[in-house]
């Protein structure tokens, strides 16, 4: 009985929350920097984040000001989503290696300890990669969490996106030189995630776009 009602407060509190994706906006930059700078030393390692690499705050806040007023036809070098539970930024995904039309390499960061784990990642993620496949009109997404770094890589496998590759080398301009598991982000694989393995209402695409 115990089990059961469990599984009933489970159903009844997922209706509650709003999972959804957004632009990062002017509001949500504290967040994001008090995040990077708020990691501990074995986030750090775990992430494999190099961190002489890492730009200063007042550097991070100008870069993400910039990316909030370039034009949307203009060449970007990274764009950021907002992960949200009821409308508040909990987390992000953010498109690097972004060729239009083409390509690009995602990222993935909960920001708040005490969600993690909590099941809502995958669906935040897949809400993520479905709209930078639109936003960019791109043909594909890869992911390159480091190898030895379990989250991540578990939250990838437990969607279904196929690991290719594994390398040694950067996965972003932050990183340090590691082995990395690379994954394409299947558009297809992430929209069914949404429609049928999603625990939640939102559908893909429909979250705020530019």
């Amino acid at each position: 009985m115990q089990k059961i009602g469990s599984e009933i407060d489970f159903v009844i509190l997922s209706k509650l929350i709003d999972l959804s994706v957004r632009p990062l906006a002017a509001e949500d930059f504290d967040g994001f920097i008090n995040y990077w700078f708020g990691l501990s030393q074995a986030e750090i390692e775990c992430l494999g984040i190099a961190i002489d690499r890492l730009p200063s705050a007042a550097r991070m806040r100008s870069d993400l000001e910039a990316m909030l007023v370039a034009p949307d036809d203009g060449v970007r070098s990274f764009f950021v989503l907002a992960w949200c539970i009821n409308g508040e930024a909990i987390g992000h995904s953010s498109l690097k290696d972004i060729v239009p039309a083409d390509s690009g390499s995602i990222h993935l960061h909960m920001w708040r300890a005490d969600l993690r784990g909590k099941g809502h990642g995958p669906h935040l993620f897949c809400l993520a990669a479905v709209d930078f496949y639109e936003r960019f009109r791109l043909k594909r997404i890869v992911c390159e969490p480091k190898a030895d770094n379990a989250p991540p890589n578990r939250l990838l496998q437990r969607i279904g996106f196929p690991r290719i590759s594994t390398r040694i080398g950067r996965s972003s301009e932050l990183s340090s030189i590691c082995k990395l598991n690379r994954y394409d982000i299947v558009r297809e694989i992430a929209e069914d995630y949404l429609l049928t393995r999603g625990s939640h209402k939102n559908k893909p695409g429909k979250g705020p776009h530019r």
